[in-house]
């Protein structure tokens, strides 16, 4: 029988591996949309890089904490998936709410 534990080791570096990781991605994604959005004259440079670093922090924050979420339950497999998502995109709601001003009772 499999023992399900925290895995205390290298929980923290996959953790900040994967936030590093999603950091890079959501940055490149918000970068690449908002090229597009100046060259339209939809907004200006400095809404497009103030854009660039709220989706980086946001994006690398959630899922880091997906991460350290996941590796602290010990899950494997498709459970480990869907709770890697499940908790993401729930972190990524409540920050984009958070970055915006506003909470996440009014989007309800």
């Amino acid at each position: 029988m499999k023992r399900i534990g925290i895995h205390t080791g290298i929980a923290p570096r996959a953790s900040l591996a994967m936030g590093a990781a999603g950091a890079i991605i959501g940055g490149t994604a918000a970068a690449a949309r908002n090229i597009n959005r100046v060259k339209q004259g939809q907004m200006t440079r400095e809404e497009a890089v103030k854009d660039v670093i709220k989706e980086t922090g946001t994006t690398g924050i959630s899922t880091a904490m997906a991460m350290a979420a996941v590796s602290a339950v010990g899950v494997t497999g498709i459970f480990s998936l869907l709770g890697f998502v499940s908790v993401a995109v729930g972190a990524k709601y409540l920050a984009d709410k958070a970055m915006s001003g506003g909470s996440a009772r009014e989007a309800s």
